[in-house]
């Protein structure tokens, strides 16, 4: 039988591999330590940069706004409130003579879903933009939220809000839901030589 035994004053240790262990260990967590300093740095680069961005588009909106506060001005004062008014006036004329209630039914087609049925639309012009005031009625409240989302995933239906839900029966005795919607509407672009 052979017994090992260690003479040395001091017990063996295998320093080598303690050294490559912890050397590894500490490459790795500076590696990590620079790599997180490089997303910090990139990250604060990239914000620094959209700030700029964010400051140099809210002086323009500045701007803009002066611009449009002198422009008021400018047409609130006597001399050219009539071309003001006639301004107004054409440029309302313009856009309701563009509302096409064909594109409009082709339009709540695609978003209406199974079970709803629209009582009543009626369209007005807010800024020469178009809102619409919808009353639709369905068995289900759901159904008037699906109508929302669908709403609001088209492209010509804008901010679409539920106003007013009242229950109420209808003449062969079942319970429905009428529910008042107001959306803003984005007409498509009509087709050249296109009519209504």
């Amino acid at each position: 039988m052979r017994i090992a035994i260690n003479l040395a004053s001091r017990p063996y240790q295998d320093e080598r591999r303690f050294y490559r262990n912890w050397g590894s260990a500490l490459a790795a967590m500076i590696l990590l330590t620079a790599f997180m300093i490089f997303i910090s740095v990139r990250h604060h680069t990239n914000s620094q940069r959209q700030w700029a961005q964010a400051r140099e588009a809210e002086g323009k909106l500045t701007e803009l706004k002066k611009e449009e506060t002198q422009a008021r001005q400018i047409l609130a004062q006597p001399e050219n409130r009539g071309t003001r008014d006639r301004s107004y006036f054409l440029n309302t004329a313009i856009v309701r003579k563009s509302f096409s209630w064909t594109g409009l039914m082709e339009d709540m087609e695609r978003v209406m879903p199974a079970g709803l049925r629209v009582v009543s639309i009626a369209p007005g012009i807010d800024r020469n933009h178009f809102v619409l005031k919808l009353q639709v009625e369905g068995q289900r409240r759901e159904t008037a939220v699906e109508l929302l989302r669908n709403m609001e995933k088209s492209p010509h239906f804008r901010s679409p809000k539920l106003s007013v839900e009242t229950h109420a029966e209808s003449k062969n005795g079942e319970a429905g839901v009428k529910s008042n919607i107001f959306t803003a509407y984005v007409p498509a672009e009509p087709l050249e030589g296109g009519g209504n």
